[in-house]
């Protein structure tokens, strides 16, 4: 059968196209294949895209002032296109220009000597076919500019300059309502984009935090709601809350303002600008520029996240944060590139290399769902930089993608599992919990267990669930969202209801979309259980008593053992009478003196574990924090229920099967533009005990599993292998057998239903 028949492409918006394609089979959205007129239609959409929408390679230099002494743009165009990059972004200016800039606030770098660098790469990029950005930076200014234009700058409340004292010199910050950031700003973007032949800009830093008392903020606060400026210390909560409203509008204002000025010089100049971390809280009074503000305003989403952080005490991300980086930029916008920026060298010491195995395993992850690079250096090209020991650490990668471009673009991660991502849980956090854990602690816990089961997910953000959005899930992870709407609960409730499987963990609904703390959960008649009123703290000296020892979730351990690990906190709860009861609360059993070490009945009333039947659907809920301890401290038993618990509830014919050990990372993807057409890779992070990663130690003879509801193999590309790779199809199934993995494997699979 050919839906696309009757189907005019031509008259049809890519995302319309998409939707009609789409097919929901088991949980998982699936396309059937298409008629070669269709496929021939389906190619002209990516075509017709534009560059910021192909795949990104990108490679960006902030220059230091010294560097324009000696900067050769033969080096550095030779060097984008030997690295395989596609696009490069280079300092245009804003607290030091690189052009010869005539404007009156300009603050020419002192070592141009009347060069003007801007346009002698602008110029030499175009004649190599590579796409160009500006970096502009306006977050503040050197004295001599300030003293100049001293109106044009952000004050204090005793109307004293507001200073920006992390940096060398101290600038003088500029607020979203100043001449500087909006006038001279735009004014300067203009100049810019008429002077040289430039595709878009990139926005450095383009918050700017704390509560400035200017009189341009002052009269457009007034005019807002009739009120003073609130003051940090002397004001409530509520009050700071309704100063950041009014500070998010003006972020937003002043973002739109940059973005139709760039626009102005047509559609496929880019503005983009860092998306920041998806676990970042910030503190009550912040820089007003949030994760939904980039999603509307930002071509390319750019999330910054190098393996160290710029700090004194260095730890290194996980591997798999680059991986879940991708899934959460392409859930909130499947269309647009998602691109994570790091940097072969380092984000705290920048003048010497960062490990280059795992840039490399963090290339990788990046790339096996789907994601792109941004390789940030913050010298001159790594060439002739202090160190050269990275300089092509992303080359295997770039040229791969290069390589493979018209196969990997447009693509999003397969996913029948969706986590849960709350704002407003996550904005809760500002607050001081007796729990005392970090937001996202709960979700990369999760995430953890998942990736290491091998098992595919993706993120429904609170934004934007609806009856529609849970329907392509046959399950629905909830890792401890705290704070839920009512319309939120109806959905969830509909969706469970209707036959939906929903997994949740410890104070998941407990408060209102504003933090404000309910009876009880709103989400018991799904859970089975009614809160109880309290929170024990159970990280020491606490255990879970198996209650039903034939139960899936359990069964293995209940062979040789009638206790649990006890997680973090534990929520008191009673169960209904209806649901079934998997482990309860063992009394705390204290360890010293040792003698005394015991408690005359394992078994409490209180549930930690519960497996609920709602109408068609299925629930299992933890009273207690399983996915919060295998992140922070990782023990066996918690790991064991999370993943048990979600194959019991998806069932594991739907999933992958896998030899694979957990460190073996896969990816899946899936094109929205080709129905029938994937991606499978696999990432190597098997090594010694110790980050930073010293060697990779090769894993052999591996097999994969993966369901196609409804389909058939009708044929495969090996991408990149490093052994023998033998792909077999049966109805509804296709088999990988890899022979060896040293650090990246990846293969093109085209199905059709049968």
């Amino acid at each position: 059968m050919d839906i696309y028949k009757d189907i005019d492409l031509g008259s049809k918006s890519r995302r319309e196209f998409i939707k009609a394609g789409a097919v929901f089979m088991g949980g998982m959205w699936l396309f059937p294949a298409m008629s070669a007129q269709a496929s021939s239609k389906s190619l002209s959409l990516r075509q017709d895209l534009p560059w910021f929408q192909q795949p990104l390679r990108i490679m960006h230099t902030v220059l230091r002032e010294t560097d324009a002494q000696d900067y050769d743009v033969d080096i550095v165009t030779n060097y984008v296109l030997k690295s395989g990059a596609n696009a490069l972004c280079v300092n245009a200016g804003g607290i030091t220009d690189f052009w010869q800039n005539p404007l009156p606030a300009a603050n020419l770098n002192p070592f141009l000597e009347g060069r003007d660098i801007l346009q002698e790469i602008a110029e030499a990029c175009k004649a190599k076919g590579i796409r160009i950005m500006g970096r502009v930076d306006f977050r503040g200014v050197v004295p001599e500019v300030y003293e100049k234009f001293p109106d044009w700058f952000a004050k204090n409340r005793d109307q004293s300059p507001m200073m920006m004292t992390y940096t060398k010199p101290h600038l003088h910050i500029a607020c979203y309502n100043t001449p500087y950031r909006n006038d001279y700003a735009n004014e300067y973007i203009s100049k810019v984009l008429e002077a040289y032949d430039l595709d878009g800009i990139w926005h450095n830093s383009p918050g700017y935090d704390g509560i400035c008392y200017c009189p341009y903020c002052q009269e457009a606060y007034k005019d807002y709601n009739g009120k003073e400026l609130p003051v940090m210390g002397e004001s409530s909560p509520e009050e700071l809350d309704t100063y950041m409203g009014w500070k998010r509008h003006a972020a937003d204002t002043y973002m739109d303002k940059i973005k139709k000025t760039i626009k102005s010089f047509g559609e496929d100049k880019v503005y983009t600008a860092e998306v920041f971390s998806m676990y970042e809280v910030g503190r009550r009074v912040n820089n007003g520029i949030d994760l939904k503000n980039a999603f509307d305003h930002f071509d390319i989403l750019v999330s910054v996240a190098f393996l160290t952080e710029n700090s004194e005490h260095i730890h290194y991300e996980d591997y798999n944060y680059a991986q879940s980086i991708i899934k959460f930029l392409k859930s909130v916008a499947p269309e647009r590139e998602a691109v994570v920026m790091y940097g072969g060298n380092g984000t705290s010491h920048r003048l010497v290399i960062e490990p280059s195995l795992d840039v490399k395993i963090w290339l990788w992850e990046i790339l096996s769902v789907g994601g792109r690079f941004w390789n940030c250096y913050f010298t001159n090209v790594p060439p002739i930089a202090y160190d050269t020991r990275n300089a092509y650490v992303e080359e295997d990668a770039n040229h791969f993608v290069k390589e493979h471009a018209d196969l990997l673009a447009g693509h999003v991660p397969v996913s029948r599992i969706g986590i849960y991502y709350s704002r407003p849980t996550r904005l809760h956090y500002r607050n001081e919990l007796e729990e005392e854990e970090h937001f996202g602690d709960a979700i990369k816990g999760m995430e953890a267990v998942l990736i290491e089961n091998h098992i595919p997910h993706d993120f429904i953000l609170s934004e934007q669930v609806s009856a529609e959005k849970l329907q392509e899930y046959s399950l629905v992870i909830l890792p401890n969202v705290h704070c839920m709407a009512e319309e939120e609960v109806a959905l969830l409730t509909s969706y469970v209801k209707d036959g939906g499987k929903v997994m949740a963990t410890y104070a998941t609904s407990l408060l209102d979309q504003e933090g404000n703390p309910r009876e009880n959960f709103a989400l018991s008649q799904l859970f089975g259980v009614n809160y109880g009123g309290e929170r024990w703290n159970t990280r020491k000296d606490n255990y879970q008593f198996i209650s039903a020892a034939t139960h899936p979730l359990v069964a293995e351990d209940a062979a040789q053992t009638q206790l649990l690990h006890q997680y973090a906190y534990t929520l008191k709860t009673k169960p209904l009478s209806s649901v079934k009861v998997i482990c309860n609360v063992v009394p705390t059993v204290h360890n010293q003196p040792p003698d005394k070490a015991w408690v005359e009945q394992l078994s409490s009333e209180y549930p930690t574990i519960v497996e609920n039947e709602f109408g068609k659907g299925k629930v299992i809920y933890f009273a207690n924090q399983p996915d919060v301890t295998v992140h922070q401290m990782g023990h066996g038993d918690a790991r064991n229920v999370l993943a048990r618990a979600v194959k019991y509830l998806v069932g594991k014919e739907n999933l992958p099967e896998s030899n694979a050990p957990a460190s073996v990372h896969m990816g899946w993807t899936r094109s929205m533009e080709t129905p029938g057409k994937y991606v499978f890779s696999l990432v190597n992070t098997s090594s010694g005990p110790k980050r930073p990663t010293r060697e990779l130690i090769p894993v052999h003879q591996l097999s994969f599993k993966l369901p196609f509801p409804g389909q058939h193999l009708i044929s495969h590309k090996i991408l990149k292998d490093q052994g023998s790779i033998k792909v077999t199809g049966e109805p509804g199934f296709v088999t990988l057998e890899i022979e060896k993995l040293e650090d990246f494997v990846a293969v093109h699979l085209e199905t059709e239903y049968k």
